[in-house]
C-alpha cells in the first residue's frame, strides 16, 4: 500500500524573518558555493592587474585580449540550453568547474599572450555553462516557492567567499607577479574542490511548483508564456536589457582596480577595500532585501536597479580630479549606492529568467539568458578600458546612459508580460 509523501519541514520563524529558504540535507551544495566563491573572490578582481603587470601590457590591450576570449565563448551559452534539457544541470554544472579551473591554472603557468588568450577562452566557456546550468539546478533541488531566496542565499554566500578571496588577494597583491600567480592557483583548486562537493551530493531533486498565482494592484501575476518552446520578443527585450546592466556590474570588477589604482591615484589596498566593502554588504543584506523583494514585481525592481546603478555610475565618474581624501569618501558612496542595485538585480534577474521560461524544458530560454551575461562580460573588457582611455569620467557617463535606456527597455516587457511574481514564495509558501 503506498503512502503519500510526508510534507517538506516548514521554514522557522527565524528562516521566514530573515528571508532565508529551508537548508535541510544542503550542506555540501552550500559548502561548494562558498568554496568556489572564496577562490573567485581572490582571482577575479585582480585578473586585469595580473595580465598587465606580467607581461607589462596595456590596459587597453588585457582588456582587448579578455574581450576576444569572451566574444569566441559566446557559443556555450546557447548551446548549454539543449545540453541542461537533455542531460539535466548537474554535469554541465560540474564540466564548468572543471573548465574554469584548467583556466587559471594555465594563467598562473605561462606568460605568453597567444596561451592566455586560450586560458581566458577556456574561462569564459565555463562561465557560459556554468550559470544557466546553474539556475536550473537551484531551480530542482529547492523547495516549492523559495526559488527567490536560494538565489538570495547563494548570492550571500558567494559573497563571504569574495570578501574572504578578496581581502586575502589584496594582501598578496602586495607581493606582485609571483603572489598574484599564487591567487590563480588558489582559485584553480577551489573549482576543483566544488566540483567534487557536487558529485557527492543526494540525487533527488525537487521541482519548483507553480503554486497559487497572486494578483498585484488588480493584475493576474501570471506565468509569461510558458508553454511556449521558443523565445519570443519579449524575452528577447529582457535579455537585452540583462545585457547592458551586465556590462554595468562588470564594472566593479574591470573598470574600477584600474580606475582606483590609474585614474585616482589611490594605493592597490583601497581595490581590496573596495571589494570587501562591496561584498560584506551584499552578504549582510542580500536575504534581508530577498525579504522585501519576493512580494513585489520583479520586473518593477529590475527597472529601479538600473536607474540607482546610473547614479552610482554618476558617482564614480564625479571622483576624478577630487583630492585623494575626497575622491575616497565619493567613492566609497559610489560603492554603497553601486551595491544597492546589485542587491535587487542578482536574485531577481535569475528569477525573471526562470518564471519566463517553460517549467519542464527551461534550458533554450535560459541559454539565451546566459547570452547576457556572456556578451555583457565580453564586451565590457574593450568597451571600458577603450573609454577609460579617452579620460576618466567618459567610462562613467556610457554606463550611465546604457543603464538608463535599460530601465526604459524593462517598461516595454512590463506592458507586454504584466507583473511577475514567483508563485507560492514567501512565508508559509
Amino acid at each position: 500500500m503506498s503512502t503519500a509523501p510526508s510534507a517538506p519541514p516548514r521554514p522557522g520563524r527565524l528562516t521566514t524573518a530573515l528571508g532565508l529558504p529551508r537548508l535541510d540535507g544542503q550542506r555540501r551544495l552550500l559548502a561548494a558555493v562558498v568554496i568556489d566563491s572564496t577562490g573567485s573572490g581572490l582571482a577575479l578582481p585582480f585578473l586585469l592587474l595580473y595580465l598587465t603587470w606580467q607581461d607589462r601590457m596595456t590596459a587597453a590591450t588585457a582588456g582587448t585580449l579578455l574581450t576576444v576570449a569572451g566574444a569566441a565563448a559566446l557559443v556555450a551559452g546557447p548551446l548549454s540550453g539543449p545540453l541542461i534539457d537533455r542531460w539535466g544541470p548537474v554535469p554541465l554544472v560540474q564540466a564548468a568547474h572543471v573548465l574554469r579551473a584548467t583556466a587559471f591554472l594555465v594563467y598562473a603557468a605561462t606568460g605568453s599572450a597567444p596561451t592566455l588568450l586560450v586560458a581566458a577562452t577556456l574561462a569564459a566557456l565555463g562561465d557560459n555553462l556554468f550559470w544557466p546550468a546553474n539556475r536550473a539546478f537551484l531551480a530542482r533541488r529547492c523547495h516549492p516557492g523559495e526559488l527567490i531566496r536560494w538565489y538570495g542565499l547563494e548570492r550571500t554566500l558567494r559573497n563571504v567567499g569574495m570578501t574572504v578571496g578578496g581581502l586575502t588577494a589584496g594582501v598578496l597583491a602586495g607581493q606582485g607577479v609571483n603572489g598574484l600567480r599564487l591567487v590563480l592557483a588558489a582559485n584553480a583548486a577551489s573549482y576543483v574542490l566544488a566540483a567534487v562537493l557536487i558529485a557527492l551530493l543526494p540525487a533527488t531533486e525537487r521541482r519548483p511548483s507553480a503554486g497559487h498565482v497572486p494578483t498585484v494592484s488588480g493584475h493576474r501575476a501570471t506565468r509569461p508564456h510558458a508553454t511556449r518552446p521558443r523565445p519570443d520578443r519579449a524575452y528577447v527585450t529582457m535579455v537585452a536589457a540583462n545585457t547592458v546592466l551586465v556590462v554595468v556590474c562588470t564594472a566593479l570588477p574591470v573598470l574600477v582596480p584600474l580606475y582606483v589604482v590609474q585614474r585616482l591615484h589611490q594605493p592597490t589596498w583601497v581595490v581590496g577595500a573596495v571589494f570587501a566593502l562591496n561584498t560584506a554588504l551584499v552578504t549582510a543584506g542580500q536575504s534581508l532585501v530577498v525579504r522585501y523583494l519576493e512580494r513585489r514585481e520583479h520586473l518593477r525592481t529590475l527597472q529601479r536597479a538600473a536607474l540607482v546603478w546610473s547614479a552610482a555610475a554618476v558617482l564614480f565618474g564625479a571622483a576624478s580630479g577630487l583630492s585623494r581624501s575626497a575622491a575616497l569618501f565619493l567613492l566609497t558612496l559610489a560603492v554603497l549606492v553601486f551595491t544597492a542595485a546589485e542587491l535587487m538585480h542578482a536574485p531577481t534577474s535569475d528569477v525573471v529568467a526562470v518564471r519566463m521560461a517553460p517549467e519542464e524544458t527551461p534550458g533554450r530560454h535560459l541559454g539565451l539568458h546566459q547570452l547576457s551575461w556572456g556578451v555583457g562580460s565580453a564586451i565590457a573588457p574593450l568597451a571600458l578600458t577603450a573609454a577609460l582611455a579617452l579620460g576618466p569620467r567618459w567610462p562613467w557617463a556610457l554606463l550611465a546612459t546604457g543603464a538608463a535606456a535599460a530601465a526604459v527597455a524593462l517598461s516595454a516587457v512590463r506592458r507586454t508580460v504584466g507583473p511577475i511574481l514567483p508563485a507560492g514564495d514567501g512565508p508559509g509558501a
